[in-house]
């Protein structure tokens, strides 16, 4: 694995930087504290960005979309201090596939790369509930089935896995809950992904929350 951390903070390189050892044997880290000096780097095949959300020269979604189009094949985590929905919903939308709080513990990032790398898209569990909110000033139900168009289709199988999912539950977490094996939720999400015409996590948790799985407040 080949990781750059597009971090204009020493003390912030330094707290990550052992948290990729444990992600894979031997990776090559990459380290730039600019914008310039990041985008230097697209050619070096790099498979994880991580982008914190001051770098200087990015703003928001926008740098984002930046670094989306220069690593079009990495997975791209944006890192931040911020909690504001808007902006969360943005970053997901112009191409991250994580938001990881610069807040968390390194056990907690280290599990959410983990995620990121398998594929998934990581959003802090708070965030999902707070982008119900912002959206459809409504609060997600994990017991209320709803009626909705994007729910009325789906099986009883893929529905027990909905609540699960807004809460932001890896897979593997999942499987644990239902006493399931991990292939079998994999193949539920495929299946879940295809009915409500989304591609990946934070697709199915935004068109879930405007498919009728929620109640009024």
């Amino acid at each position: 694995m080949k990781a750059l951390l597009a971090i204009n903070h020493r003390l912030l390189r330094d707290s990550i930087r052992p948290l990729l050892l444990k992600l894979t044997p031997k990776p090559r880290i990459l380290e730039a504290g600019t914008l310039n000096t990041s985008l230097a780097m697209a050619a070096n095949d790099v498979t994880l960005v991580i982008l914190r959300h001051c770098l200087p020269g990015t703003t928001g979604a926008a740098g984002i979309e930046m670094f989306r189009s220069h690593f079009p094949a990495a997975k791209l985590v944006f890192l931040t201090v911020c909690t504001d929905p808007a902006l969360m919903l943005a970053a997901v939308s112009a191409g991250a596939n994580g938001i990881i709080m610069e807040t968390i513990s390194g056990q907690g990032m280290l599990n959410a790369l983990r995620l990121v790398m398998a594929g998934e898209t990581y959003l802090p569990s708070d965030a999902v509930i707070e982008l119900a909110k912002l959206c459809l000033g409504r609060t997600v139900d994990p017991l209320d089935r709803g009626s909705g168009s994007a729910m009325s289709h789906l099986s009883p199988a893929e529905m027990d896995v909905v609540p699960l999912l807004l809460d932001g539950l890896s897979n593997k977490v999942i499987a644990l809950r239902l006493g399931l094996k991990e292939a079998a939720i994999k193949a539920r999400m495929r299946g879940l992904y295809k009915k409500i015409g989304a591609t990946n996590r934070a697709q199915a948790i935004w068109a879930l929350m405007h498919g009728g799985y929620i109640r009024s407040s």
